[in-house]
This record gives structure tokens, C-alpha cells and sequence, in this order.
């Protein structure tokens, strides 16, 4: 073994493999310890040297706690050597071999690392290509951390080769067959990675390369029978990340780690679906079914995260806030929403960010809306759509008018009715999406012997939608108040209420019933019928006929905006025309619906306004800038928190300029240290833990400077000669940004907090100077809203 590769001086092996040796050096020039990794190909490869180079040198811009980074890439003899930062610990590989199988509450945490680390790469347009045991680094820590991004190895074998790069077993099919790359390869690596960890082998047995690639090709992952017992759960969110089809999996690793993080916190209402009529066996097969669709793990996971976020005592307003802004079509639409002529009256003119929005309208408001948006969103599928989306606005209206019930009653809880009246019917609305064919057999069954909806139901799916309902409401952690709320009330006249659970069953009941016979019966049937209804809830909602009927035409009001703003034209609905006749009080004109446009042409009509992506500056990031200081001049008029006005200056900077992240950090005045609180964006928790700078150090480097001298500073790129020497050392080892921008408060000349905003590549920031002009005017309200606070 040669003593040296290029300047670095090898001390002793760490490790090998077939086509590569790692190896502890010493660099004299940074006078530091590494790992140099040496790659040997055929020579029939040599060629692909230069590339393999120029690949390394790109993806050396990486930078996160979760990735182990190259520093440096260079050839010797032919041979491609690799230099990264020597991490104490023993590979993800080692560890297995030492220890077999590894228990789900190491394993999965250490997973949700690999997948921060790959979210992070992705972020960047980086793809591992090589994820598997031995390119993942246990630290001294116990912390995983990713090697060898978008150094793929190539396979041994000439006849699997073809071109290919990975490791046969974690390459993902579509990639074998296709050459087709994407971010789901990776997610495809982790699913098989993660189950190989918890049932201590690997997925496959076969060790033949040419025999594994068409393994992987053509037959779908499983748990291995031979290995130590999984939990069913987590081996669906593991089998789910490495499915055959690219398209059910999880869309990025983002998501997988999401799934993981709920599955090591699942919310404290989670129970198997049972339902009274003893039928958990037809329960729990029609949730599996459900799924196996790719978009049901993905709407319940954010359901269920934003009922823990709006019933927890603990949370803030910025968790909600954030977890929001992580879909930028939900943003807009929530924001167009809360714009609309039902809110703007009570937020005190134009709401222009989320953090404003909870403030202004509450926890219950701004989640009740998110939701019903969510589940709209989720409801597209061009087989099924006119149905979908009668189902979804009967729905929606039934939420409206109970909330206008509540009103009207004069009860505080108007919010609740609308929840528990919208999900009071949730197991028909999602039966019709998910079941579609079963749907029109329930509907066919009702027709033809004229039995109740529910009988139907049960006699089809082998449970009613009731019980469909509650076990779906149960799993997305909706309190128990609204799943008994969706227990449908007996035929004949409703007692008056003596508990609120009961007060909320009857509202929902009511509403549901009322709207019934507003979407569906005739103007003859439709009278008779809510005179019936009027009579039937007298005492449990004592409403007349001509009052109800006012309440209603209020209600279509708000649907109309609500249809508006999710880009659904109420006129080519039957829903929307048999509420215009019940307004005008005659048949509404026919639409082209009625004159067989096909479906798909009103699918164009609902389909959502493109969202600004993450990490772009909108559109016009003038008017979202002046917009939010217009909500924060709102706010400090108010009895405001400060915490609240700081999250709103904080939001309306990174949705305007497309920062990557935004941090507040705050002076501490015990040790006269700058540190972080709390921002947005990926990773921005990470972020408040890694910055801390005493405020007594000399001013030689650029927050320093900033701070002491009350002056905003854009740096551009860290590596420029004439700003690096001003970079602190803390700041480029555990921050993997190039550019960033500060804005220091400063009260008496005195600093008492920092904005601190980055984007990822240098350069990439640029603001011009109306933009730096509205910037300072929210730095200046921050400023104004602590010296008010006190």
C-alpha cells in the first residue's frame, strides 16, 4: 500500500469493498484527519473518470449535519479517489453485521435521518444513486449521516450492467428497465434499506447481480418471511416507499420521513377501527384498500398533523404556520379564502399571511379550512369527478348552513358545527372516491328496492357509511366530540338536547338533512320536505321553515365564494343550479353540462391556480411585502402578542422574497449572546440550535459587524476573497448556506434581535431597492412592536 494519495498521508484501513478502500489519512495542508475513499474500475471504465470527477465536484456543495461532505476529488493511477470528513463511528453495514436485526425505535429514527439528509440533497438536485448499508455513517453520537452522494458504483457484472449505476438490490425498477431518475429512486433505496434493518436480511436472497436487477424489475418488495417480526404499520410505510410502481411511492423523501415521524408519534386517539354492529373485519379491509392509494397515506398524514397541532395546549401558531406553508397551493388558497366576504369583516381588513390568519380567526378557524381544502384537493380524479364533487359541496354547504344555525341560535361553537357537519357524512364522500363502483352499487340498491342510504351501504361494503366515517375520523386524531357527532340521529322528532355532544348531533344531523333535500328533490318534493324537517328538529332546533330557508340562501352565498376560490363553477353543478332555483324560486337554465360536455372539460375548471414554488421570489414580491406590512400595521393597533407580530414580519419575508429560511434570533442579556428562536422554512429548527455568537467579540466578522454596528448585510457568497475571511468558523461548519442576508434591531444602539434569511447557492439572493426599502419597513415594525411590548 502506498504511504500517500496525492497530498494526504494514509495511516491505517477503515474499510473495503469490491471495487473501493477507505482509508484514515492526515491532510498536512489543513493539518486535519480524513477519509480518503479510492475507487478502481476496469479499465474498459477508466474513461468515466472525468466524469465521475466533475459529479464529485458538484455535489461538494453540499452541505448538512446529515451528509458526510466531500472536500475534495482527484485521479492517481488511473484510480478515482474520494476525500471526505472523517466521521468517528462504523457503518450502517458494520453495525448490522455486528448486531442483525435492529429494533423499530432505533431503527426508524435513524431512517428519519438518512431521509433529512436525502431531503436536504434533493432540495439541490442531487440523487444518491447509491443509498445502502455501507454508505450510511453511524457517528460517536449515535446520528446518521449519508456518504457518496451521486457517486454511484457501478455493477460488477458486464451482462446486468448496461450502463447501469447502483447496487443491485436497492436500485429501484424503473431505473433497471427505464433508465428513469428521479427522487423516488432514493425513496425506493430507503424503503428497502429500512426493511433489510428491521428484519436483520436482506429483501432479496438471490446474490447473482444479473438475477437481482430482473428480480427487483418485475416483482414487488416483501417482507422477508425469514426475518425477525415487523410491525404491520411500519412495514405498510416501508413496503409503501418501495413499491414497483414509482408513482405509489411517497414523492420524496420528505414524505417518507414524515410517515416514519408520525408512526414514533402516532396521535393519542389512534385506535383499530371496530365498529358497534361487530363488523371490524369489513372496517379494516376497506381502510387497507384505502391505503393502497397513494394519495390516502398522504391527506391523512397532514389531516392528522394539523388535529394534533390545532388540539394541542402546546403548540404556537408558527407550528401551524409552518406546517401550512409547506404547500404552497394550500397557502393561497387559505389565504384567498380568509379574504373572502365571510372573514375579511373579522380581520380588521386584508389578512396577507398565515401566522395573521390564526391570529385574527383562531386555531379552530384557519384548521377548518385547511382541511376542507385539503380534502378537495385530494378529491381530483377525472373518472369520477362530477360525482366527487357534488358530494363535496352538498358536503360543504351542510357546514356552512349548520355554522348559520349556530349563529342564528346564538351558540359559541359555530366552528365545531361547521366541522362535525361537514364530516358527518365523510364515509359516503370518501366511499365515492375511493369506492367508486360500490358507490353506484349502493346507490342502484336504493333505487331499485328503495331502501335507507345506510342499509344500502351495509348490504355492499359490509358496513355503513356511519361506521366508515368514525373509524376514518378516529385515525386522522379527530377529537371524540366530533366522531359522536356523526352518529346519524333515528327517524321521528329529536329531543332537546341535554349535553353538547348531543347539541352538536342534532346541528349536524339537522344541517345534513335540510341540505339533503335541497341538492336532491324537486321544487314540489324538495317544500314539502323541509316543512317535515322544520317539525322534525322543532325542539332540538327550534328554526322555522321561512327562517331555515333564509339561513340557507346565506349559506349558498358562502358556497358560491368558496366554489370561487378552489376554481369550481357552482353553474355546471346540479348542487349549484338546484340552489339558484331555490333562491330565485325558478328552474335554473341549462348549462353545458346538460348538453353532454364530458367530464374532463370540467375538470380543467377545477383544477387549482398554479402556487408559487418554494424557494422563488413571488411573483410580485413589491406587493406581498407591502401587503404584510399592511397586516402588521393591523396587528400593532390590536392587543397583540409579540411573538405573534414576529412570526407574521418573518413569514411575509420568506413567502415575498423565496428565502429558503428565515430566523429570528434573539439577544439573551444574561451572557450577552445572539441565538436563535424561531423562522421558517426546512431544517430551520436545526438552525435556531446552530446559531449562537457572543455579542462582546470584536467586530472582524460579518454578524459581529452587523450587530454592533446596527447595519444590514447581504453576503452573496461566503467563498468570495474578500468577505471569506469574514465568515465565521461556526457558521461554515454547521450552516449549508452560501448566501444569506441580516437585518439586526436595534433599540438606543443597541442590538436586541437579528433577522437572519438564506438561500441555498451563492448569488441566488438579489433585492432590489424598493424591495431593501419594504424589507427595512417590517424590520422597523419589529422593532416597534418590542419597544411596545415592553
Amino acid at each position: 500500500m502506498s504511504s500517500s494519495i496525492g497530498r494526504f498521508e494514509i495511516r491505517r484501513e477503515l474499510g473495503r469493498g469490491a471495487q473501493s478502500i477507505v482509508y484514515l489519512a492526515w491532510d498536512p495542508q489543513l493539518e486535519r484527519e480524513v477519509a480518503v475513499k479510492t475507487l478502481h474500475f476496469a479499465a474498459a471504465e477508466r474513461k468515466q473518470n472525468a466524469a465521475l470527477l466533475a459529479e464529485a465536484r458538484s455535489v461538494s456543495r453540499l452541505r448538512h449535519p446529515g451528509i458526510v461532505p466531500v472536500f475534495e476529488a482527484g485521479e492517481e493511477d488511473g484510480d478515482l479517489y474520494l476525500v471526505f470528513e472523517y466521521v468517528p463511528g462504523e457503518s450502517l453495514a458494520a453495525l448490522m453485521r455486528r448486531r442483525g436485526a435492529i429494533p423499530a425505535a432505533e431503527a426508524v429514527p435513524m431512517m428519519v435521518d438518512v431521509l433529512t439528509a436525502l431531503a436536504e440533497a434533493h432540495a439541490q438536485g442531487v440523487i444518491h444513486r447509491d443509498l445502502k448499508p455501507s454508505n450510511v455513517l453511524i457517528d460517536a453520537a449515535g446520528r446518521s449521516r449519508v456518504m457518496d452522494f451521486g457517486i454511484a458504483r457501478h455493477v460488477d457484472d458486464p451482462k446486468a450492467r448496461q450502463g447501469l449505476s447502483g447496487t443491485p438490490g436497492f436500485i429501484a425498477p424503473e431505473y433497471i428497465e427505464r433508465r428513469e431518475l428521479s427522487p423516488r429512486n432514493d425513496v425506493y433505496a430507503a424503503g428497502v434499506l429500512l426493511l433489510w434493518m428491521l428484519a436483520g436480511r436482506p429483501v432479496h436472497r438471490e446474490t447473482d447481480p444479473a438475477k437481482l436487477l430482473e428480480l427487483a424489475r418485475t416483482t414487488a418488495v416483501t417482507v422477508p418471511a425469514d426475518g425477525a417480526p415487523i410491525d404491520e404499520q411500519l412495514a405498510a410505510i416501508a413496503l409503501r416507499a418501495a413499491a414497483l410502481d414509482p408513482q405509489a411511492r411517497y414523492a420524496d423523501a420528505n414524505a417518507f420521513r414524515l410517515a416514519l415521524q408520525a408512526w414514533l408519534q402516532p396521535p393519542a386517539t389512534t385506535a383499530d377501527p371496530v365498529t358497534e354492529d361487530g363488523q371490524p373485519a369489513a372496517l379494516d379491509f376497506l381502510l387497507r384498500r384505502m391505503k393502497h392509494r397513494g394519495d390516502f397515506p398522504a391527506l391523512s398524514e397532514s389531516v392528522a398533523a394539523i388535529n394534533r397541532i390545532a388540539s394541542s395546549e402546546s403548540e404556537t401558531i408558527g407550528t401551524l404556520s409552518a406546517l401550512i406553508l409547506r404547500d404552497f397551493s394550500l397557502t393561497n388558497k387559505l389565504l384567498r379564502l380568509v379574504n373572502s366576504a365571510h372573514y375579511r369583516p373579522a380581520g380588521g381588513g386584508q389578512i396577507s399571511t398565515i401566522s395573521r390568519a390564526i391570529v385574527v380567526l383562531g386555531f379552530d378557524t384557519v384548521r377548518n379550512i385547511a382541511i376542507t381544502v385539503l380534502l378537495f384537493e385530494h378529491l381530483q380524479n377525472k373518472a369520477n369527478a362530477a360525482q366527487l364533487k357534488e358530494e363535496f359541496l352538498r358536503a360543504c354547504l351542510a357546514g356552512l348552513f349548520g355554522r348559520e344555525l349556530a349563529a342564528h341560535l346564538r351558540l359559541r361553537d359555530g366552528e365545531q358545527v361547521y366541522i362535525c357537519t361537514v364530516f358527518h357524512n365523510l364515509g359516503r364522500l370518501l366511499c365515492q372516491f375511493y369506492f367508486p363502483e360500490e358507490s353506484e352499487d349502493i346507490r342502484r340498491l336504493m333505487q331499485q328496492q328503495g331502501c335507507k342510504e345506510e342499509a344500502a351501504a351495509q348490504r355492499v361494503l359490509g358496513t355503513g357509511f356511519e361506521a366508515l366515517g368514525i373509524a376514518l375520523a378516529r385515525h386522522w386524531g379527530f377529537p371524540e366530540l366530533i366522531q359522536d357527532s356523526m352518529r346519524h340521529i333515528e327517524d321521528g322528532p329529536v329531543r332537546r338536547p341535554a349535553t353538547t355532544e348531543e347539541r352538536l348531533r342534532a346541528l349536524a344531523a339537522c344541517a345534513n338533512e335540510y341540505c339533503d333535500a335541497v341538492a336532491l328533490l324537486p321544487a314540489d318534493e324538495r317544500d314539502k320536505a323541509l316543512q317535515a324537517l322544520s317539525a322534525r328538529f322543532a325542539d332540538a332546533v327550534p328554526v322555522g321553515a321561512q327562517a331555515a330557508r333564509e339561513l340557507m340562501h346565506a349559506a349558498a352565498e358562502e358556497i358560491e365564494a368558496f366554489a370561487s376560490t378552489i376554481k369550481v363553477s357552482m353553474a355546471n353543478t346540479r348542487i349549484g343550479r338546484q340552489l339558484r332555483q331555490l333562491v330565485d324560486g325558478a328552474p335554473a337554465p341549462a348549462t353545458l353540462t346538460d348538453t353532454g360536455l364530458p367530464v374532463a372539460a370540467l375538470l380543467e375548471q377545477s383544477t387549482p391556480a398554479q402556487a408559487t414554488e418554494e424557494g422563488r421570489k413571488a411573483a410580485d414580491a413589491q406587493a406581498v411585502l407591502s401587503a404584510g406590512i399592511q397586516d402588521i400595521s393591523n396587528t400593532l393597533v390590536e392587543d397583540f402578542k409579540l411573538n405573534d407580530v414576529l412570526r407574521i414580519i418573518l413569514e411575509t419575508m420568506y413567502r415575498a422574497m423565496g428565502f429558503k429560511r428565515v430566523l429570528l434570533c434573539i439577544r439573551d442579556p444574561r451572557t450577552n449572546a445572539m441565538t436563535g428562536r424561531f423562522g421558517f422554512g426546512p431544517g430551520v429548527a436545526e438552525l435556531a440550535r446552530q446559531v449562537r455568537f457572543s455579542l462582546s467579540a470584536h467586530p472582524d466578522n460579518v454578524f459581529n459587524a452587523a450587530t454592533a454596528k446596527g447595519a444590514d448585510i447581504l453576503i452573496s457568497d461566503i467563498d468570495d476573497p474578500k468577505i471569506a475571511a469574514h465568515v465565521p468558523d461556526w457558521y461554515r461548519k454547521s450552516v449549508p448556506s452560501h448566501t444569506f442576508v441580516l437585518f439586526p434591531l436595534t433599540i438606543k444602539g443597541r442590538p436586541v434581535a437579528m433577522i437572519y434569511a438564506d438561500k441555498e447557492r451563492a448569488g441566488e439572493i438579489e433585492i432590489s431597492e424598493q424591495e431593501l426599502a419594504l424589507l427595512r419597513t417590517l424590520r422597523n415594525q419589529a422593532v416597534l412592536a418590542i419597544k411596545q411590548a415592553g
